[in-house]
């Protein structure tokens, strides 16, 4: 009995011992709030056993009676610790069904009954330790080993559910293990003539609960033993102690073993949260990423289309070059812009692009789809949804055999009145975020911008064809209206002389009429030359120069040389192309009126920077008579001309002239960038 006493409680102190160490650990183990009490009732029940191996071992009689004494004190703390973890194990980890909230007030009787039934005995003539040890093991033990054996079993079915089977048998073996401590801890207690211990019977035999030996029973007559440490050593031949100490041997093994099976549970499930945080982090960075990417895109896009409505490019290249970028920034299928062609519901189709093509569209092409109709006709933006029907998407797409299954579309506004508008659209399924909206009337705005800029464009067209119609006013009031008005009044010194029978002076004064003829002839040519050459330049800007340059040689009897270093186009925008035609017909007046020259060389040359050309640059070089630049007169008036010619399309214009030396006239033009060029051939081959 010794032994088994010992190594009993030893099994319960290495369950107090192990479950003391777990607390050192970190982590959110489901068992760790109630590991605390397991370990106070290991090591306080084993100390009680390690008592009773004490009495039973034989010690003197004071001794004893303070061991009995610290017994008395251990049973029942031991017992109030193991309920409070049961308590705790059976609705802490997991939450109790709605139900068993009724429990509480069902149990109320039975259970004040057995408190009350348990206060009598210890007014037995009984020693008090008797009782003590009994109604600790009913009213402690047994419901806190019951409870925690439930609630491990619950442990078990949540684990089978949740398909993690080595941990569901090891809590069903826990549980199992602590049922059976409920009954022979709880259950099973010594000869008694109350509870389960003792039943009616005349045999008044019993056996001493810690030796086994036959006695004579105190007990009332007729109550004998039924389920006390009696009962057990002749059912099993072994004294309850041995079984308890199995129990023991069990619980604290499968308790451990529970421990390290939840905490590397635990650990697993940290590993994959913080798994799953990594890949949620990664998720957001890759998210974040693209955002900016979107964004740097978009800038981009934002910044190109505005740098092309800045210099001046033909609108129909801005719009080609925002419905292409916007349909890949806003990954489409298809993007439209159509333009109202008087009033609604009169409203065109002015360029698309779709994945194969994009292009202006030069036949008409009438747009009847009645979302569009209706965004222009109440200056909403529409954004499709799954809810919309397939037909009401129709006739969205053009040059191609798809149907869209959803689309965006916003209206075009200018001065707060609609002038067209702008969709996008997708073959696939997938509705257009507010985003998408968002964006797709950014571009909206950049599309108006550019309409603007293009009629601003065609209003400077038309000031520089008035400037150039007064330009040949004046050369005609300066020129032919004075040789008109002079030779009015040579006709009537004319008629005077001849009357006169003046022949001399009459014949000096017919010569000086033939040469304010001659001049008033050469500026009609030239303006004549220079009209022809500003407007009519189907052969290409080179062509028109080389041309213009032989008849102003032919005209006025001027050597001219034309140096074209320049191998292909100039890559000038359009209206530069006429400001440079303009600044060579000023210079060349100039060197026909003032200069006294008889040599012109016009020189066109590239700047390159790598593959790009950077500007190109222009010279008029004549071996007149020179001029100090800063002198006052009609030539300060020609070049100031010049100069707001060259500032207007972003150029700049130099004059170096020294009196006998000639004059050399520089100017340089920025060229087209290659996306330009690209942008514009598009244009020019839809």
């Amino acid at each position: 009995m010794i032994t088994i006493y010992f190594f009993y409680g030893l099994a319960f102190f290495s369950l107090g011992l192990a479950a003391s160490l777990q607390l050192r650990h970190d982590g959110d183990l489901p068992l760790r709030k109630q590991i605390p009490w397991l370990a106070a009732f290991g090591i306080a029940y084993a100390i009680s056993a390690w008592l009773d191996m004490f009495q039973t071992y034989g010690t003197d009689p004071e001794l004893n009676q303070v061991i009995n004494l610290l017994r008395m004190i251990l049973q029942p703390i031991s017992g109030l610790l193991l309920l409070i973890f049961g308590w705790g194990v059976l609705t802490k980890i997991l939450p109790l069904p709605g139900w068993t909230h009724l429990i509480p007030g069902l149990l109320i009787v039975p259970v004040a009954f057995v408190i009350a039934y348990a206060s009598t005995t210890f007014i037995t003539p009984s020693p008090i330790e008797i009782p003590i040890d009994i109604w600790s093991r009913y009213l402690l033990y047994l419901p806190g080993s019951f409870m925690a054996g439930i609630g491990f079993l619950r442990q078990w079915h949540e684990q089978k559910k949740r398909g993690y089977s080595e941990v569901a048998r090891l809590m069903l073996a826990t549980g199992i293990a602590f049922l059976f401590e409920a009954f022979v801890v709880g259950l099973v207690v010594p000869a008694a003539p109350y509870g389960p211990a003792s039943y009616y019977n005349y045999n008044r035999t019993v056996y001493d609960a810690f030796t086994g030996d036959q006695a004579v029973s105190d007990k009332p007559f007729g109550l004998v033993n039924w389920l006390d440490y009696d009962r057990v050593l002749e059912t099993t031949g072994l004294p309850i102690q041995f079984w308890r100490m199995l129990s023991a041997i069990a619980v604290t093994a499968l308790v451990v073993t529970g421990l390290d099976v939840f905490d590397a549970l635990r650990k697993r499930q940290m590993q994959q949260l913080q798994n799953e945080r990594d890949r949620a982090q990664q998720s957001a960075i890759t998210a974040q990423t693209a955002a900016r990417q979107t964004a740097e895109n978009w800038t981009d896009a934002l910044i190109s289309i505005s740098r092309r409505i800045a210099e001046l490019n033909d609108v129909d290249d801005i719009l080609l070059h925002i419905v292409d970028n916007g349909r890949n920034l806003l990954q489409s299928n298809f993007m439209g812009l159509a333009l109202l062609n008087g009033a609604l519901p009169d409203l065109e189709l002015k360029c698309f692009a779709n994945d194969n093509q994009i292009g202006i569209v030069n036949s008409p092409i009438k747009i009847k789809n009645p979302l569009i109709l209706d965004t222009l006709l109440y200056s909403k933006s529409y954004c499709s949804s799954a809810d919309d029907p397939a037909h009401s998407l129709e006739e969205l797409c053009f040059f191609v055999e798809q149907s869209a299954r959803a689309a965006a579309i916003v209206s075009l506004n200018l001065d707060d009145k609609p002038i067209g508008a702008l969709w996008i659209a997708r073959y696939e399924e997938g509705a257009y975020s507010e985003t998408d909206l968002i964006w797709l009337e950014c571009l909206a705005d950049q599309v108006v911008i550019a309409i603007q800029h293009g009629l601003m464009t065609s209003q400077l067209q038309s000031f520089s064809i008035i400037e150039e119609r007064g330009r040949i006013a004046r050369e005609m009031h300066d020129g032919l209206a004075q040789v008109l008005g002079y030779l009015n009044l040579q006709i009537q010194t004319l008629e005077t002389l001849l009357k006169r029978g003046k022949q001399d002076a009459l014949r000096l004064e017919l010569e000086q009429m033939r040469q304010a003829v001659q001049l008033a002839h050469a500026d009609v040519r030239e303006n004549i030359l220079s009209l022809r050459t500003t407007l009519a330049n189907e052969k290409g800007l080179i062509s028109a120069i080389d041309e213009y340059l032989n008849e102003f040689g032919i005209q006025t009897q001027i050597d001219t040389h034309f140096e074209n270093e320049v191998n292909g186009s100039l890559n000038l925008a359009s209206l530069a192309e006429v400001q440079l035609v303009c600044i060579l017909q000023e210079a060349l007046t100039n060197v026909r009126k003032h200069a006294q020259a008889n040599v012109v060389n016009v020189r066109i040359a590239q700047k390159q920077n790598g593959h790009q050309c950077e500007y190109l640059l222009m010279e008029v070089i004549d071996n007149g008579v020179g001029f100090v630049t800063n002198e006052n007169g009609k030539r300060s008036f020609g070049l100031q001309t010049m100069h707001e010619r060259a500032l207007a399309v972003g150029g700049e214009l130099s004059v170096r002239s020294n009196p006998g030396n000639g004059t050399r006239i520089m100017c340089r033009f920025p060229c087209l960038s290659e996306e330009k060029l690209r942008r514009r051939n598009q244009v020019l081959q839809s």
